[in-house]
Formats: structure tokens, sequence, C-alpha cells
């Protein structure tokens, strides 16, 4: 089939009935998985760990750098990558000949639901993506809050601390479970070392916490270096409001993403 990319201004021919699937980003492969197409893998990134057995795939490279002799021997007939970081990987992968399918980096929920869609379209899975979209969608209604039920600060270490703006899918699913991000304002991305004493000035509700890829720290741990930063005196650590996720879980923007929203929510609810 032919397909118009937005992302690239023009056509790309792709395989009416593609067979050998490489994902390079963890979201996809999650989305891969959701959709059945479990066997049509032949490779991942490193960092693609959703379902847990999507480990066991062939390890093709990450979000900067691509094994090509691997690649090579692997002969996808499909790539699917993201923008953004990887937006150097599409035109290199392109550049070699291989069929690469930019995936956007979504802003919101709606965004994901529609990334769904489109690797259903790419993959000749259509309408199983669908479907999928809208049990999404349902499973969006149905944990969605009218009314704000409290302030949150949400940090991922991302080799250091980061946290979410106004325009993130992060801030999206946080609204939609009813927590106001305290840089929900701020009409950006990633916050880079956010200045603590915002953070202490808006002394949220709940602090959600996430690690980098691959580590696991205990809330002791988690707690003294927040309070290093100055952060002691918030209210939600005094609360015992800290909520620890898995790494690659609110940060990860693929189907799963929904399962953590739930988790989050079932947690302040039992609060």
């Amino acid at each position: 089939m032919e397909m118009f990319s937005e992302v690239l201004g023009e056509k790309i021919n792709i395989p009416d009935d593609p067979k050998r699937i490489v994902s390079l980003a963890p979201a996809i492969t999650d989305t891969l998985y959701a959709l059945g197409l479990e066997d049509r893998i032949v490779g991942v990134s490193v960092f693609c760990d959703k379902p847990e057995k999507a480990k066991l795939k062939p390890k093709v490279g990450s979000y900067f750098k691509v094994n090509y002799k691997l690649l090579e021997e692997l002969k996808p007939d499909l790539v699917l990558v993201t923008t953004g970081a990887q937006r150097d990987r599409l035109f290199e992968l392109r550049e070699k000949g291989y069929t690469v399918i930019p995936v956007p980096l979504p802003v919101n929920l709606f965004d994901i639901i529609s990334n769904t869609l489109l690797i259903g379209i790419v993959t000749n899975k259509h309408d199983d993506a669908r479907l999928l979209a809208m049990k999404m969608l349902a499973r969006i209604y149905d944990m969605a809050e009218e009314n704000t039920i409290g302030s949150v600060y949400y940090e991922v270490d991302l080799g250091g601390p980061t946290s979410a703006g106004g325009i993130t899918y992060i801030d999206h699913a946080l609204r939609i479970i009813g927590l106001s991000n305290i840089f929900g304002h701020i009409r950006t991305t990633w916050i880079i070392d956010p200045d603590p004493s915002i953070i202490l000035e808006q002394d949220p509700d709940y602090v959600i916490y996430e690690p980098k890829p691959y580590s696991r720290y205990s809330e002791d741990y988690i707690r003294k270096n927040l309070e290093k930063r100055g952060l002691s005196g918030l209210r939600a650590l005094e609360k015992g409001n800290l909520i620890i996720l898995e790494p690659n879980s609110l940060a990860h923007y693929g189907p799963s993403l929904l399962d953590t929203l739930e988790a989050i929510k079932y947690r302040i609810k039992s609060t």
C-alpha cells in the first residue's frame, strides 16, 4: 500500500501485509503486542519491556543507535520508529533502504489512540486497532474525574530529575484521573531539574516518582534523595502520599499506560 506521511511530507510504499517487523520504541512494541503481532516482531529496542516477553526479542538498538549488522540479518520489511529523539534514526534508516514509518510523539491520551490506529493501518491490523482504540477510549472515560481531587508533583529520572509540563500526555493523563499537575500551567514539554522552591511553594497533595529504566529504588532512598534537594517539608511526604511507580510506566505512552493510570487512581482513592 502507499501512504502519505505527514512527518516526512511524502508518500511511503508499505508492504500490504508486513511479516517481519522491527520496533525501535517501547510504546510501539507495546501496541504491536496488543494488536496480536507478537509472531511478526523480529526485533525491538533495548528499552522495550512491555509486555514482559518483549524482552526476549533480539535487541536491534536504542533511541540513538541501531545495530545495522543485526538489522541486516533480520531482514525486516517494516521498521517503526518514533519522532523526536529518533528523528535522525528515521532518515538514517531510510537512506539505508529500509521501509520506515514514523509514529509521532503524543501530547495527549487521544494522540496515543491515534498512534494505535496508525500502527494498525501500516501492519494490516486496522480492524483490531479500531477495537483496541474503542476499548482504550472506554477505559479513559471510566476513570475520568470531572473535578480535581488533588494536586501532584510528578518526577521521572531521565538522567536527572525531570517533570512534565502542560503540553504532555502525562499532564493530560493526570488531569483525566483528577490530579492537577503543579507544572501543568507551563506551556512546555519536559521540565529539566525543576526548581525545588516552586515545588515547595505549590506544596502538592501527592508526589509521584518514576525511576529510570532498569532501576529499583526503595521508598527510603527516594525520600532521602528528595530531602537532599530541599523537599523534606512537602505535605505529601509528611502524609505518606508518595507514589512510587515501576520504571517506564507513566512515561510510557503505549496502551499499558492506562494500567498505570488505573493503579494510581486506585491508590489515591484508597488513601
